[in-house]
């Protein structure tokens, strides 16, 4: 009995000095995309990055379902969307190399049904952002648009 305590006592030591020696493996790992509305007024947002119920550019028609939409996002403050791939791997499943971030006044999203504001395109402004946009940008997206963002492509555009 003895023994068999020491050995797993031992195996137990080598595990511990082994993981220590290791190089961690980040599971965890994120790759954030920052919105920050430096307009006076709350903002909605919606990052088009397909699945489910969403739309991938070129289609640029808002999705069927608001599922996905940040309805409120206050004045000088920031969203991040982390994403758990990296936006090269990101845009790379993309069928152009292009990702819309759409903005609404929150106060529109709050007075029309989803399906109204859908169907004319009831928008404030929509980035269409390369991936070297993004780099550009160092993945930090403003609303309303910087100078810096002056040569994105926006609908309506720059200003």
């Amino acid at each position: 009995m003895k023994t068999l305590s020491t050995l797993i006592i031992s195996i137990a030591v080598l595990v511990l000095l082994f993981a220590s020696n290791c190089e961690k493996i980040v599971i965890d790992k994120k790759y954030p995309l920052t919105l920050k509305n430096l307009g006076s007024k709350p903002i909605g947002y919606y990052f088009a990055t397909g699945g489910k119920y969403g739309t991938l550019y070129p289609d640029t028609t808002l999705p069927i379902r608001s599922d996905y939409l940040g309805i409120k996002l206050e004045s000088n403050k920031i969203f991040s969307y982390d994403s758990s791939t990296s936006w090269d791997t990101n845009y790379k499943a993309f069928p152009r190399d292009t990702l819309s971030i759409f903005i609404f006044e929150t106060d529109t999203l709050l007075k029309y049904p989803w399906q109204v504001i859908r169907q004319k395109y009831k928008i404030l402004k929509r980035y269409d952002l390369s991936l070297q946009d993004l780099k550009k940008l160092n993945y930090s997206i403003t609303y309303p648009a910087g100078t810096i963002m002056k040569e994105i492509k926006m609908y309506p555009a720059y200003p």
